[in-house]
C-alpha cells in the first residue's frame, strides 16, 4: 500500500496527499465503470441474469472493486504490493471472541425478535420452507463473493481513505462510495 512519505524525507506532502486523491478517484471511477459495464451488458443484450453468461458477467461486475484495486496496485507497487494486499485478507487482528460475534450475532438477533413475537402473539413466527443446514452453507457459499468485494473497498480503498479524513469518517464515505453501486 502506498504510504504518506515523511515530512523530513523532503517529499511534499501536499503532493503525495494529491496523487492518493487521484488513485482514489481513479479507483472509484474505473470501479463503477467497471461494475456497471457488465450490468448493462446483461440488461441490453437481454441476458437472462440466471443463465451460465448472465451468471458469469455479475460475477464479475461483483468483483469489480478488486479488480481494480489489484490492478491499479500492480501497476503502482508491483507484485510486493499485491503480495501486501492479498495478505491482509487472512490477517486475524483482533481476539477469536470477536469473530464469534461476527458468526453468530445474526442468528441471535433473529432469535431474539422470534422470541419476542412468541410473546407478544402466542404463536412463533415463520421461518420460512428452506433446511436450517441451508443457511451455513449460504454463508460458505456467499464469502468469497464478499472477499472478492473487500479486497477492494477495504483492502485497498479505506486505508487511502483513512489516511486523509481518519477511519470514522473514511468508513462512512465508503459506505456511501459502495451503496451507489447498489
Amino acid at each position: 500500500m502506498t504510504k504518506l512519505p515523511d515530512p523530513r524525507s523532503g517529499a511534499s506532502l501536499s503532493t503525495a496527499r494529491t496523487t492518493q486523491a487521484g488513485s482514489l478517484f481513479l479507483f472509484f471511477s474505473l470501479t463503477y465503470a467497471v461494475m456497471w459495464t457488465f450490468s448493462v451488458w446483461v440488461a441490453a443484450t437481454r441476458i437472462p441474469a440466471r443463465s451460465a453468461l448472465g451468471s458469469l458477467l455479475l460475477l464479475l461486475g461483483t468483483f469489480a472493486p478488486s479488480m481494480v484495486a489489484l490492478w491499479m496496485t500492480a501497476r503502482a507497487e508491483g507484485s510486493s504490493g499485491i503480495r501486501a494486499l492479498l495478505g491482509r485478507v487472512l490477517q486475524w487482528r483482533v481476539a477469536a471472541h470477536w469473530y464469534v460475534f461476527a458468526v453468530s450475532y445474526i442468528a441471535a438477533i433473529k432469535l431474539a425478535v422470534a422470541f419476542i413475537h412468541r410473546v407478544a402473539t402466542g404463536a412463533w413466527p415463520r421461518f420460512g420452507t428452506d433446511a436450517w443446514y441451508v443457511i451455513p452453507l449460504a454463508i460458505a457459499f456467499s464469502m468469497p463473493f464478499q472477499a472478492g468485494e473487500g479486497i477492494g473497498w477495504r483492502g485497498y480503498a479505506l486505508p487511502r481513505l483513512a489516511a486523509r479524513f481518519g477511519f470514522g469518517r473514511a468508513s462512512i464515505l465508503l459506505g456511501q462510495a459502495s451503496g451507489l453501486l447498489v
